[in-house]
């Protein structure tokens, strides 16, 4: 259960320790992603690669996990979790010249760009946005991403944007974003879904590409399955962030 609002404190080490346990939690899938239809970034923690890097699956999972920790906080890396992550990169290289294996190139494909179910896609986002209860919400399309937007007020006063976009014009990637109104290093300054996939620790570490650790919007008027997984991980998240006590 979350704590009650504490707007007392110092705002900034009470947002960081808040990421924290969304990290924490989303990895772990528990909390208030216990139930919720997704992969964890844990999936990367494989035996073979613990075997490769000289550590632990355990090992490797808490290092997946402080690593992105220390992205959102801004606090500074343990040495200890430097170091998995350093070996378990110099392990995918080799690996990588072991079995001449590259990253796939990007190639635009004009039929993968077209979704004839646009207007359904607004539709069905919206109504879900719409729920979500915030203090103000609009939406966009422009070069082919449809935007929807908005702002609360998070439990320790911070006026918080938030958006999740459709990368139509490159296939259907979702993206979510939060920003939080710090803007220097070392402050938590965001929150996004492609660092909390474990995408980008994945890119990182040169492992090979995760297809299970994204979310693409699909084609079908009547099927949203991934944009509602999002949009669950979204409640999520903002449970976390919001005042327990209006």
């Amino acid at each position: 259960m979350n704590e009650p609002s504490q707007i007392f404190g110092d705002p900034k080490q009470g947002l960081r320790d808040i990421l924290a346990r969304i990290i924490g939690d989303f990895d772990s899938k528990s909390g208030a992603f216990a139930g919720l239809k997704y992969n964890s970034p844990w999936i990367l923690a494989t035996e073979d690669w613990a075997e490769r890097s000289g550590h632990t699956v355990e090992e490797l999972r808490e290092m997946i996990s402080q690593w992105r920790i220390s992205i959102y906080s801004g606090a500074q890396k343990n040495p200890k979790i430097i170091q998995i992550f350093e070996d378990l990169r110099n392990a995918a290289e080799e690996w990588r010249t072991e079995t001449a294996y590259v990253d796939q190139p990007f190639h635009f494909d004009p039929e993968k760009a077209r979704f004839p179910n646009r207007k359904e896609l607004k539709a069905h986002t919206l109504k879900a946005w719409s729920y979500l209860g915030l203090a103000k919400q609009w939406h966009s399309y422009d070069a082919k991403d449809l935007s929807f937007s908005g702002i609360f007020e998070d439990r320790f006063g911070h006026d918080v944007r938030f958006s999740m976009t459709f990368k139509l014009g490159y296939g259907g990637p979702i993206r979510l974003f939060i920003q939080f109104p710090y803007y220097s290093d070392g402050e938590p300054r965001s929150l996004d879904l492609f660092t909390l996939s474990g995408k980008f620790v994945c890119k990182d570490l040169r492992l090979p590409e995760e297809a299970e650790l994204e979310w693409i919007v699909g084609k079908s008027k009547t099927n949203f399955e991934d944009v509602d997984g999002v949009l669950a991980i979204t409640r999520a998240i903002l449970s976390y962030l919001r005042p327990t006590i209006q």
